[in-house]
């Protein structure tokens, strides 16, 4: 199903951004929202770099971007942190809607190194969260999640599982959420 009215998204990132790299694909063939800015505090990656020169010609692009500003905002509707490892500074989240996927299933495991800390605690299932960021760090509302049973004592094994799972599935759960 595609948007009438196009919503316009922001995006927030800090490692190499495979996720929103498969967000950027999917978008681009489904066109389901407009993309006006994706901003990291580090090096976004020459893969995503080279695909928004190809496919997304008009969106801002900003690296090694310290601190967050309502100005790189004001055009956005919903603003969606997909790997974006730093606190999002409260005039933000007040003032914006501001969205984060999380690599576990919230309320349990907030925070980081949480495929370790499953496998540590033999938890049964593994997966992520789409959430509401409030100010208490990955406490805000929940909007969507999707699980998987775990079958491995092996971290590495398990975070390339659950990045698969990402993948497949947080573009559909991110555009369900725009639609409603």
């Amino acid at each position: 199903m595609k948007l009438n009215n196009y919503k316009k998204v922001s995006f927030l990132i800090s490692g190499s951004g495979s996720n929103l790299l498969e967000i950027l694909k999917k978008n681009h063939k489904n066109k389901e929202f407009k993309i006006i800015t994706i901003i990291s505090n580090n090096k976004i990656s020459t893969k995503i770099k080279s695909y928004i020169v190809k496919f997304y010609k008009d969106v801002l692009v900003r690296e090694y971007q310290r601190t967050l500003q309502k100005k790189d905002f004001f055009k956005s509707d919903v603003i969606f942190s997909v790997g974006y490892m730093k606190v999002i500074e409260k005039s933000i989240i007040e003032n914006f809607d501001v969205i984060n996927l999380h690599p576990s299933i919230l309320p349990i495991y907030k925070g980081l190194m949480t495929q370790k800390r499953m496998l540590i605690n033999n938890e049964k299932y593994y997966g992520f969260t789409i959430h509401k960021v409030s100010p208490e760090l990955d406490n805000g509302q929940v909007i969507s999640n999707k699980t998987k049973k775990i079958n491995t004592k092996k971290e590495s094994v398990l975070l390339k599982k659950h990045k698969s799972l990402e993948h497949k599935f947080v573009y559909k759960q991110f555009v369900n959420y725009l639609l409603n």
